[in-house]
């Protein structure tokens, strides 16, 4: 078994989330013939390397995908390959990360295996922040440092945007169009609209940049011929560690008029000290990367406190598309990059 042939396999198996027994299954078995000593709970899979005393590093991915979605040119669960692109449903997003993981990490240990512990973690519902590495966290021994695989190219992001997602509700009268009176509240949420575009984040965050704001979703109003007397409006805020959440829900409250609810506050922003091993070692690993704030979400928000880097092969852009695909020479580096990150860790963290 090689690293192409174990992600074409899983490709080949669906797995939505809330949908990963099979692939799960598949990756048991895989692990059992690297050697590993899997173990399930849930939907998550964990498997032990053991090299005696020094640190423990957690290496994490996730087993679910998005639907498959429309527009494909190809079938998206066959893993065809072409032009050296295996193209599929999570083969970028990320089985690809999952199997260089396991790949990876299998060498380092099958020979002068490093002084130290890997806790590798295949969760589920990453996708949608579900039942997988938050649950999973608090029954394993806490790590000293991880690294989550999501195809960043292999460059090591030291820091990750946080999400506060808000709600305003714009209150009014209702009346009959024709006659006119009421209180519009869809006229009250555009004037909302207006003030949020004005708020101004000035300070920046040396990795991430700034925080923004972005109205996403209006809703008001049943029928043409009523004035409305309700309109919410839904705000994306992708936090950064320099602005707190509690000083941004503030300055919403202070510009608008309407009632401000808080949807969801509890995916932060998080960020790893640039000098700390693990970004060392990540960036080691890969000479011809940097280190840099990733934008989009992952599991590492419920690593928080734990030292953490998001690297592994692969480009987010291709996430979520139609046909998503990830390059052999991608995964294959991506193999190396693994096996190097961890040898070069437990150097460190031994020296």
């Amino acid at each position: 078994m090689n690293a192409v042939e174990l992600l074409r396999e899983i490709v080949r198996i669906p797995s939505e989330s809330r949908q990963e027994d099979a692939v799960v299954a598949r990756l048991q078995s895989a692990m059992l013939e690297l050697g590993m000593a899997p173990k399930q709970t849930g939907r998550n899979l964990t498997a032990l390397l053991d090299g005696g005393d020094g640190p423990l590093l957690l290496l994490n991915s996730h087993t679910d995908t998005v639907p498959v979605g429309q527009g494909w040119t190809r079938d998206p669960l066959k893993a065809d390959i072409e032009n050296g692109r295996i193209y599929g449903r999570g083969s970028n997003d990320a089985k690809g990360c999952l199997v260089a993981m396991m790949m990876g990490a299998q060498k380092a240990f099958a020979s002068n295996a490093p002084k130290g512990k890997v806790l590798i973690a295949a969760t589920c519902e990453e996708e949608v922040l579900g039942q997988g590495l938050e649950v999973l966290l608090p029954t394993l021994p806490r790590p000293d440092a991880a690294v989550v695989g999501e195809p960043t190219g292999l460059k090591a992001a030291v820091a990750q945007k946080g999400l506060l997602l808000l709600e305003i509700i714009a209150k009014g009268r209702s009346a009959h169009a024709a006659h006119g009176g009421g209180i519009n509240a869809v006229e009250a949420a555009a004037r909302d609209v207006l003030a949020l575009s004005k708020i101004n984040f000035d300070r920046a965050h040396p990795a991430l940049g700034a925080t923004t704001l972005h109205v996403t979703q209006i809703t008001g109003g049943e029928r043409h011929n009523v004035i409305p007397d309700r309109c919410k409006i839904v705000v994306d805020i992708r936090t950064t560690p320099s602005v707190s959440p509690e000083e941004i829900i503030s300055l919403v409250k202070k510009a608008v008029e309407g009632e401000v609810v808080v949807r969801s506050n509890r995916l932060g922003s998080v960020e790893t000290d640039p000098t700390h091993p693990i970004v060392e070692a990540a960036l080691a690993a890969n000479p011809s990367g940097q280190a840099y704030g990733s934008p989009t979400l992952s599991d590492w928000v419920f690593l928080k406190g734990i030292p953490t880097v998001k690297a592994g092969p692969g480009d987010s852009k291709r996430s979520h598309t139609p046909d998503e695909y990830l390059e052999v020479a991608e995964l294959e580096a991506g193999v190396d990059f693994y096996e190097k990150l961890i040898r070069t860790y437990f150097a460190k963290a031994a020296a």
